[in-house]
């Protein structure tokens, strides 16, 4: 009896646990399936953030730690908050905004910009040794360019492309670091690493961010990225300092391309948006310069590549490559514009207000619609000096296609000079107490800086190209060229002789004189020596033509006249 009691309670024990294991089982099972089930229902809410997985590290960089969800009740779902960078330009002029961040290069600037120097590394040192030759006439040119393309952002494949899933912006803020620094540099305006982001050096302008949080919900359907926002002014400034030249810029088309320095934009329309510009980097330039440097140990001769190119940073030479020509105030002379040809004939019509300038260039162009005025000339007559005292920075956009002229050619200064000392010479008596000063500062200036006619090879053939000059040579002139212009502007004060009259002469008679520089001898190349020939050759007829715009019964003589030309 006793045994039989205890199989049933041994029995029963045994089913008691198989119970408890099932029950166990059943809940665990109940448990997953509640898991599953409460997962399945997150990740249907975290669907309905539409372009959540769009804003990520790998899309955005460093700006994927602003994107965030916001729940919206009304709608039981999650909104996608992204941030992205308003890029524009600050200071000399253009206003300040509120939590801007100046785009210096310096490593404040980088952190609250979101581009940290932890995104570069230095590349192997392959390229090829400098040469001096080439350094001499060119300084410090080619080691900036060399320097700035050994800077790879991380991440990079090997041939130097940015992958296809970052935001273009993303390397466009990096190379706008890269650029602004070394302008400030060369501008001797070196930032330090915890400059203020609110403030910039005097007379400068620079581009700039502030930060801008939006919402996915407003974003089109046919934009996969999140887009950074700027102006047209804004990117066509900030590209031409990086070293691009638009190719097309047809806005109103909604046509944009440029190009140069291993970057690129190009541009597309959006519908609801406008125009959409894509931004990309090739390091072709330093594949280039590989190329270059095995050719140059195996080829003898020079090679043609791109030059460096760092444009003085301020409002003035922005200004200057959009063809806009601000005149020197002190000289009472209109603002115009030399971007294209009609644009210049515009300008003839006003600094030549009788006409026959603007309609010898019409004439011109209709006979040879490739012709291209030269430009260079009537900038260096009118505008006043885009660089600032202390800049050894020299660069400016081209504001036209033509910037070539007497006065940016080394071969022009040594023939005006040879040219003043031979017509005193034979003309003493003609010659005022001004024109004698003037030889005297040319002699000066060869004195104390022997490069500005110094002969070379290279200035015999053709301009320099020089991005950076002595700054005591160039504070030297600037100073004299204020001096000159307020000589001037006490000139009118006295007498009826006016600036404007005498650069209307100056073009219309000796610009647009036969066999000049307009004439069809000059399509098959320059040569400013007979130019600057010819100016003095009409030169009695430029003193005869101005005595004419005098007042009646002013007593004004040939000497004050050629003083003035002079």
């Amino acid at each position: 009896m006793n045994a039989t009691m205890n199989a049933t309670q041994n029995a029963s024990e045994s089913k008691s646990g198989i119970d408890t294991n099932l029950a166990a089982a059943a809940l665990a099972i109940a448990l997953v399936a509640l898991i599953t089930a409460l997962g399945q229902l997150l990740q249907q809410y975290f669907a309905t953030a539409d372009g959540y997985r769009r804003c990520q590290k790998s899309v955005m960089g460093g700006y994927a730690r602003k994107t965030r969800l916001r729940w919206r009740w009304r709608e039981f779902r999650f909104e996608t908050l992204y941030t992205v960078p308003e890029i524009f330009l600050v200071g000399h002029g253009a206003p300040d905004r509120e939590n801007q961040v100046i785009l210096a290069g310096n490593a404040t600037a980088r952190e609250k910009s979101m581009v940290p120097l932890g995104y570069i590394e230095e590349t192997s040192d392959t390229s090829p040794k400098l040469d001096r030759t080439y350094q001499a006439v060119h300084p410090d040119s080619k080691e900036l360019r060399a320097k700035r393309e050994q800077m790879v952002v991380k991440g990079l494949r090997s041939n130097g492309v940015f992958q296809n899933e970052l935001a273009c912006w993303v390397p466009l803020l990096h190379w706008i670091h890269e650029s602004s620094k070394i302008a400030l540099t060369e501008e001797h305006c070196p930032v330090p690493s915890s400059m203020p982001l609110q403030g910039l050096p005097p007379r400068v302008r620079l581009p700039a961010v502030t930060l801008r949080e939006l919402s996915w919900d407003f974003q089109p359907p046919d934009v996969v990225r999140p887009l950074a926002k700027t102006t047209l002014f804004d990117i066509a400034v900030i590209a031409r300092r990086m070293g691009m030249k638009w190719k097309d810029f047809r806005p109103s088309d909604g046509i944009l391309r440029a190009e140069g320095h291993s970057h690129t934009i190009t541009s597309t329309t959006v519908r609801s948006l406008g125009i959409v510009l894509q931004y990309s980097f090739t390091a072709q330039g330093h594949r280039l310069r590989r190329t270059e440097g095995n050719l140059r140990r195996a080829v003898p001769g020079s090679l043609l590549s791109e030059q460096e190119e760092i444009y003085i940073p301020n409002a003035k030479s922005d200004r200057l490559g959009c063809g806009v020509v601000r005149s020197a105030a002190a000289l009472s002379l209109p603002d115009f514009s030399v971007s294209t040809q009609s644009e210049i004939i515009t300008a003839l019509s006003f600094l030549d207000d009788t006409g026959i300038s603007s309609r010898a260039l019409t004439q011109i162009l209709k006979e040879n619609p490739e012709y291209h005025f030269r430009v260079a000339d009537i900038v260096a007559f009118t505008a006043a000096p885009v660089r600032s005292r202390g800049s050894s920075l020299v660069q400016v956009p081209a504001p036209s296609d033509n910037v070539h002229g007497v006065t940016t050619s080394l071969m022009g200064r040594v023939s005006f000079r040879q040219c003043i000392e031979q017509y005193i010479m034979e003309n003493p008596g003609k010659v005022g107490p001004l024109s004698r000063s003037a030889l005297g500062l040319c002699n000066e200036i060869r004195s104390k800086y022997p490069a500005w006619d110094y002969m070379t090879p290279q200035t015999v053939h053709g301009n320099q190209w020089v991005v950076t000059r002595d700054v005591a040579y160039l504070d030297f002139l600037h100073e004299h060229c204020l001096e000159i212009t307020t000589k001037f502007a006490k000139m009118e004060e006295e007498t009826s002789l006016r600036y404007h009259n005498l650069l209307g002469v100056h073009i219309r008679m000796a610009m647009f004189c036969e066999e000049g520089e307009t004439s069809p001898l000059r399509s098959w190349g320059t040569d400013y020596v007979s130019d600057i020939k010819g100016y003095f050759k009409v030169l009695p007829q430029i003193v005869k033509e101005m005595l004419n715009t005098v007042h009646v019964g002013e007593e004004i003589d040939e000497e004050t006249v050629f003083d003035a030309w002079i």
